[in-house]
């Protein structure tokens, strides 16, 4: 039997553009989206007068393995917290029983749920038992989770190569810790072999990593995770404006974004107003959860915020590109896109209702501005996804 139902709220976020539309309806069938517009009153009603409804977010950069070690590492350096072997995150991880961490997972894909995030890309540390373990984590629950498995960085020549062709067979594709922590011929030969999986590196997180692959290799990490086909970049941060407008330039190539953890772990700050200047699609991260709540509302704000101020300028970015970074962008980085990250016809139909009658939300004048710098998850009055509202089950 076929499920249609109309919802009519006060406004919505449509397209890919992210246009405010007052009283119009949203018709899904079957949990796609059939078409906005005019009700339709031959099929069931769901009123949410005094709703804002925004696509579900997308979480571009995330390590849910450690949402055990919540606040751990605060305080500590890069190095220190979360480069393996030694890192604090690592003899953690280390210490967990199978069951223990897949639970532990489970967890914070169901906090990225309450949080509308409806799908991830996470970087997964301990070669193919973790991408299984963490397959097992979220089953039976709706968010998508792009899995990026991790090689063994002792590997090298033909043994790095099967390992990540082992780990290709099942991952989503390879999350590289670092762009110049393994044989770029070898990722190369990889990029080739396996066009149709997703290919992400870290890359100038800091400012040591940077200066370490320029005295190995005479390349920035930019330059070789581009020549080795790394099709997302993570960090940036101490990317140079040449590096930023060679990513750009590049095809089918995203940046990605996660200022919160930079900032915590004090490997410095994104400069995004030039990843906006050069033309950089770019889609934010929350990180690894031990150090980062997975909340895009936040992630957007501290993003917006700490550009305007790095730049002693206003305009320096725009709250719909962060808007756009924290949905359609991010959905397009992970090749979601024909599925999620906006309210379009043919869709999935994955939304957040806002109140805009909650006392945060009452009187705003710019919704995409109260988005990225006011909403807040207690300001959400219903997940919807595919549909259908989401119950959450801990």
């Amino acid at each position: 039997m076929v499920s249609q139902i109309c919802f009519r709220p006060s406004m919505m976020l449509v397209g890919e553009e992210l246009q405010p539309v007052k009283d119009q309806s949203l018709i899904v069938t079957d949990g796609r989206i059939e078409a906005i517009g005019e009700p339709d009153w031959n099929c069931r009603q769901v009123e949410l007068k005094g709703a804002l409804l925004v696509p579900m977010f997308i979480d571009a950069h995330t390590h849910v393995g450690d949402t055990g070690a919540k606040e751990l590492c605060t305080g500590l350096p890069l190095e220190q917290a979360v480069i393996p072997p030694h890192g604090l995150k690592h003899r953690f991880l280390a210490s967990l029983d199978t069951v223990t961490h897949i639970r532990m997972m489970r967890h914070g894909l169901l906090e990225m749920l309450s949080n509308g995030i409806i799908a991830c890309a996470d970087f997964r540390e301990q070669g193919l038992t973790g991408v299984r373990n963490l397959r097992r984590a979220a089953e039976d629950l709706p968010i998508r989770v792009r899995i990026l498995g991790r090689m063994d960085e002792k590997l090298q020549g033909e043994a790095l190569y099967a390992e990540a062709s082992e780990l290709l067979e099942e991952a989503d594709g390879l999350g590289v810790r670092d762009a110049c922590c393994y044989d770029a011929s070898i990722l190369a030969r990889l990029t080739r072999a396996y066009r149709h999986k997703i290919f992400a590196a870290h890359v100038s997180e800091d400012r040591h990593s940077e200066t370490v692959c320029f005295q190995q290799s005479r390349q920035s990490q930019t330059q070789r995770a581009l020549e080795w086909g790394s099709q997302i970049l993570v960090h940036l941060v101490h990317a140079s404006d040449e590096d930023l407008q060679l990513a750009a330039r590049s095809s089918g190539v995203f940046g990605v974004s996660c200022p919160r953890s930079n900032s915590l772990l004090g490997d410095g700050l994104p400069r995004l107003s030039v990843w906006e200047r050069v033309g950089l699609p770019f889609g934010l991260g929350s990180d690894n959860v031990m150090l980062s709540s997975p909340d895009m509302l936040r992630e957007m704000d501290y993003a917006s915020r700490m550009t305007r101020g790095m730049t002693e300028e206003p305009t320096a970015i725009s709250s719909l590109t962060l808007l756009k970074a924290a949905t359609i962008a991010g959905a397009r980085a992970l090749q979601l896109d024909q599925e999620l990250g906006s309210l379009s016809p043919g869709k999935e139909a994955s939304f957040i209702a806002f109140d805009l009658n909650s006392l945060n939300l009452t009187y705003i004048h710019d919704p995409i501005s109260a988005l990225v710098h006011r909403a807040s998850t207690a300001d959400i009055i219903g997940i919807y996804i595919r549909g259908e509202l989401w119950k959450q089950s801990f």
